[in-house]
């Protein structure tokens, strides 16, 4: 008696063969230490890339919603600080507008935008090439201060 496979039968059958065959590890994949770094993964280079010195900045404007400049005095120095300072956080954030927007005028004519969606402790900053969520008090609270 002659059998005759079909051509599902023959995928099922290979199918059964090929997972048979495949290794099983049961050892996890060891995840990176996140122990000193509360905003997650580090986007490798980033840190480094944001960097800015008090020498590059031409001038430092603060915002309202409504896009008019706030007469206020910033401290150049301690806005660097807490901006070179800040981790690149890689959670999600909510996309809506509160408080000051801080534009930061460089030198070389770029600008860093930072702005607050509400969070006491970050802050989103975008420039012509980058865009981070930042966690860094420091700037999250001269953004929300009244």
């Amino acid at each position: 008696m002659k059998r005759k496979f079909t051509n599902t039968c023959v995928l099922l059958l290979s199918s059964l063969l090929l997972f048979g065959c495949a290794s099983a590890s049961t050892e996890p994949i060891q995840q990176p230490s996140q122990d000193a770094n509360p905003a997650g993964i580090v986007l490798e280079g980033a840190d480094q890339e944001k960097n800015i010195t008090v020498d590059e900045v031409a001038s430092i404007e603060l915002y309202d919603i409504e896009d008019k400049l706030i007469e206020k005095e910033v401290n150049i120095e301690a806005v660097v600080d807490a901006f070179n300072a800040s981790m690149i956080d890689d959670t999600f954030y909510i996309q809506m507008i509160t408080g000051y927007k801080m534009v930061i005028t460089l030198v070389d004519g770029n600008t860093i935008n930072l702005t607050s969606y509400g969070a006491e402790d970050r802050v989103v900053a975008s420039g012509k090439d980058f865009s981070y969520h930042l966690i860094s008090p420091e700037l999250g609270k001269i953004l929300l201060d009244k």
